[in-house]
Formats: structure tokens, C-alpha cells, sequence
């Protein structure tokens, strides 16, 4: 048995490199490192800072921080032996800090590092990717930069996709559907056939009224999420209907609406375009019964009450129709005037019988 013990503590000592086995403790951190033994080389490198602070030694200590996902610890370690602007930092170690930052969502810090490794490597496509992203997606910065940020980087290389991505969405977000459109089809044209890409150029097109093209990719997009997204089928539907497809155009806003529950405001929106398509269709009761579930989302909804008095009128329910319209004309007196409430307005005054002073009462729908 001894000889066996023996054998075995020879085979380990041999298996050591030859650094690990002189009792140096940044050498045994390095060793376990390269094992990914995040947890050993940290013991270790605790004990190198105890005999020698360098700023060589935290390092590894921050790299260790940031393999164990402990990004705020990763970024206090080594933001102090960083240097300004992160000129003491490798690009290795700059992208620790930068991908900590990302990790946590710290935009401004994202920025700031994310510009830091772009002087340094001005065709990093994936830093550039996700500054852009910063830029166009924050508040506190304008989709512009991000745009042109991108369009620097395109202009020597127009295929790298997250780059492209990011130039995609900013024109969308600028307004500039075109350029877009253009966009959004080279990234189909390089592979990307994400399901952000598919449902962005169908909205493209919904932006600019190209349904036929719409309904198209946001009928793709929603096959590729499963039908399971349910803005994705609302707005799928809403293009159906506008279509004079309503048949499908209401299986897509119910699919929507199934989806969108318990989210009232929501619930309510899916609901009366729903009644809209009903009511396209001639489908007079089908319309009331979900302009009516919207009124109980939100019975403010003068036009909602308006759509619903039409449709009692048409089916013949003089009594729920001038209820409707009574509801209706106490809300749009205390509306600002304008010219198609003003006739509304007279069309409503037509069917009760005449002008009502309400006196400032709001009378309910009678749902």
C-alpha cells in the first residue's frame, strides 16, 4: 500500500508544472486558472497580495471576479489599477470592465469603456454593436449617434451584422424607413433571420403602409415566434383588417388578445380594433359584444361609445343606441371642439333628439 501511495504522489508531482511546484502563490493561481479553478486561484492570489499589492496581481484577481459572473466586485478591483482612460488595462482586461458594465446594465459606463477599446480597435464590431445599441436605445442619448456610429463602421465593413442591426433599427427609429427597409433586407441577405429582423421589416412596411408586404413578414415573424407574441399579432391583425381581410385579421387579435391577458390597457386596444374588424365584416352583434368588453377596460373611450351607439343602430336597438349616444355627447361636451367631434356630435344630437345640457355630468355607457 505504500509503494501505491507513494507511485501516485510521484504521478501528481510530475503531472504539476514545474512552476506550480516552487511554492509561489501567483504561479499556483496562474495553475488554476488555466484549470478555469476560479475558486483556487483566488486563495492563491490572496495570498500573493498578502507579500506584493501589484497591480499585475489584482488583475488576476479581477479577471477571477469576472469569470465567477461577480461583475461589481470585477470592476471595483480593477477600476483603481486601471489608469485614466483605462491606459494601464490590456484590451483583454478593458473588456472585462466593459462586459461588466454591460452585465449590469451601467449604459453610460458602457459608453465610456466601449469608446476606450473603439480607440484602440476602431473595427471591434461587437463593441461597436453594443455602443451604438447605448446610443440608440437610452434615453439620455440620440438614436443619431448610434446611427452614425454604425454607418462610420459600415462604410469599410457592411457585413458584420450586429453592426448592421443597430444601423437597421436606428433608421427605423429615425423615421427613415427606406434606408431601413434597405438595412433590414441585407441582414436577410447575410443569414440573419432572427425573429427581431423578420418582425422589424414588417413594421417597416406597416410604417409606411405597404400592407400587403406587412402582413407578409409579420406573418413570418409570428410564425417564427410561435404565435406566441402577442404585439407581433396585434399588429399582424390590425394590418388584416385595414386589408378588409377580417377574418383573419380577428384570429390574430383574439390569438393577441389570449396573449396580452391580464394587461387592461392593453386588453382594451386588442379588444376595439376586434370590434373593428367585426364591424367591417357586417357582423353588428360581434362588434357590440367586443366594443362592449373594451368599455370595461376603459369607459372612457368616446370613440368606443360612439362605434358601439352605430352599431345598436343598426341591429335595431333604438333604446341601447340612444343610451350610447347620451353617454357619448356628456363626454365630448367637455372635450375640445374640433371638426370630425363636431360631427359626431350632430349625428349622435340627431338620433337622442336634439341638444342636452349635461351641466357638466359625465352620463355612463350602460354596460
Amino acid at each position: 500500500m505504500k509503494e501505491l501511495i507513494m507511485s501516485l504522489s510521484l504521478v501528481l508531482i510530475c503531472a504539476l508544472p514545474s512552476h506550480a511546484t516552487d511554492g509561489d502563490p501567483v504561479a499556483l493561481g496562474d495553475s488554476c486558472l488555466e484549470m478555469h479553478d476560479t475558486f483556487g486561484a483566488l486563495e492563491h492570489y490572496g495570498a500573493a497580495l498578502a507579500l506584493d499589492s501589484s497591480a499585475a496581481v489584482v488583475r488576476k484577481v479581477a479577471r477571477c471576479h469576472y469569470m465567477r459572473g461577480d461583475y461589481g466586485r470585477c470592476v471595483s478591483t480593477m477600476l483603481p489599477v486601471a489608469g485614466p482612460g483605462g491606459d494601464s488595462l490590456s484590451l483583454e482586461q478593458l473588456r472585462y470592465v466593459f462586459d461588466s458594465y454591460r452585465q449590469m446594465g451601467e449604459t453610460a459606463q458602457v459608453v465610456t469603456w466601449g469608446q476606450a477599446i473603439l480607440r484602440r480597435c476602431p473595427m471591434d464590431g461587437e463593441v461597436t454593436a453594443a455602443v451604438a445599441q447605448v446610443y440608440i436605445s437610452d434615453n439620455a442619448y440620440s438614436p443619431n449617434i448610434g446611427r452614425n456610429l454604425a454607418w462610420s463602421y459600415l462604410k469599410r465593413d457592411s457585413t458584420c451584422i450586429p453592426v448592421l442591426r443597430q444601423y437597421a433599427d436606428a433608421n427605423f427609429l429615425l423615421k427613415d424607413f427606406d434606408a431601413a427597409e434597405r438595412a433590414y433586407l441585407s441582414l436577410m441577405e447575410l443569414g440573419d433571420s432572427t425573429y427581431n429582423t423578420i418582425y422589424s421589416l414588417g413594421m417597416t412596411y406597416m410604417q409606411t403602409e405597404r400592407d400587403s408586404l406587412a402582413r407578409l413578414w409579420l406573418k413570418r415573424a409570428a410564425e417564427k415566434s410561435g404565435m406566441k407574441n402577442a404585439g407581433c399579432l396585434y399588429r399582424l391583425g390590425i394590418v388584416c383588417v385595414d386589408m378588409n381581410l377580417a377574418d383573419e385579421g380577428i384570429m390574430y387579435l383574439n390569438l393577441a388578445f389570449s396573449l396580452m391577458l391580464p394587461d387592461q390597457r392593453v386588453a382594451f386596444v386588442v379588444k376595439r380594433a376586434l370590434g373593428e374588424g367585426y364591424y367591417k365584416k357586417g357582423h353588428y352583434w360581434s362588434a357590440i359584444y367586443a366594443w362592449e368588453e373594451a368599455l370595461r377596460y376603459n369607459r372612457n373611450s368616446m370613440a368606443t361609445i360612439f362605434n358601439t351607439a352605430q352599431a345598436y343602430g343598426l341591429v335595431g336597438n333604438d333604446e341601447k343606441e340612444k343610451a350610447f349616444y347620451r353617454a357619448f355627447l356628456s363626454m365630448a361636451a367637455l372635450a375640445e371642439p374640433n371638426e370630425a367631434l363636431d360631427g359626431m356630435v350632430r349625428q349622435a344630437e340627431a338620433v337622442v333628439g336634439g341638444h342636452e345640457d349635461f351641466k357638466g355630468a359625465i352620463v355612463g355607457p350602460p354596460i
